[in-house]
């Protein structure tokens, strides 16, 4: 299935993307949307499209799943793994747009999903984008350990060696991160840089001002 995308960009100008890579301050601001100024959110929740999908059709969308030989998926090539970070958001595209069509239009949407953004360039313009980014150092430090990660972790420790599944597992997520910044950068959009000494307060500003919020 295919939509017009003159047809998203008319219906979906309500809504502005937090692009970038992990660990960035996206949910942050996410939740500083949904709470300071009201606006709506919809999370990415794979689970909910899987069952709609084929290995056929949509086989990123199949991964990983329970019956996994952990250690293998974990530690598996850098580039390959990248290719199915980047591959299973735009499978779920098709749902999640489906899912944005169908929220109330008289309030603005915050989506916090980090997608090369050739993928939604098409319907959602530079000015409502904003690429969030950190340093592979900070992924390092953060990424694994959130408590929203808790679950990936406890599947970690089952591996071989977890300290080193860990460090594998960051350059996947750092080479992913890159790969996103550099292709909002090619694409001028406006990206911020969360380091240790960027206030939560400031980067919501500096987020709101690109916005003209």
């Amino acid at each position: 299935m295919k939509i017009n995308d003159t047809y998203l960009k008319e219906q979906l100008k309500h809504v502005y993307w937090l692009n970038g890579g992990c660990c960035a301050g996206k949910t942050t601001m996410t939740k500083k949307f949904v709470e300071e100024l009201g606006f709506q959110t919809l999370e990415d929740d794979v689970l909910k499209y899987r069952p709609f999908t084929s290995p056929v059709e949509y086989p990123a969308l199949q991964y990983p799943h329970p019956d996994l030989d952990w250690n293998e998926w974990f530690n598996k090539p850098i580039d390959e793994h990248c290719q199915w970070l980047f591959q299973i958001v735009e499978e779920m595209m098709e749902f999640f747009v489906i899912d944005l069509l169908k929220m109330p239009t008289d309030t603005p949407i915050i989506i916090d999903l980090g997608i090369m953004p050739e993928q939604i360039l098409p319907f959602i313009p530079k000015e409502r984008m904003i690429c969030l980014y950190t340093s592979d150092e900070e992924i390092e430090r953060l990424y694994f350990f959130r408590e929203d990660h808790k679950m990936i972790l406890d599947v970690i420790n089952l591996t071989l060696n977890p300290a080193e599944t860990i460090k594998h597992g960051n350059k996947n997520m750092a080479k992913f991160s890159r790969e996103i910044r550099n292709a909002c950068v090619e694409n001028g959009i406006e990206t911020i840089e969360r380091t240790p000494s960027l206030r939560v307060e400031e980067q919501f500003r500096l987020v709101r001002e690109h916005f003209g919020l």
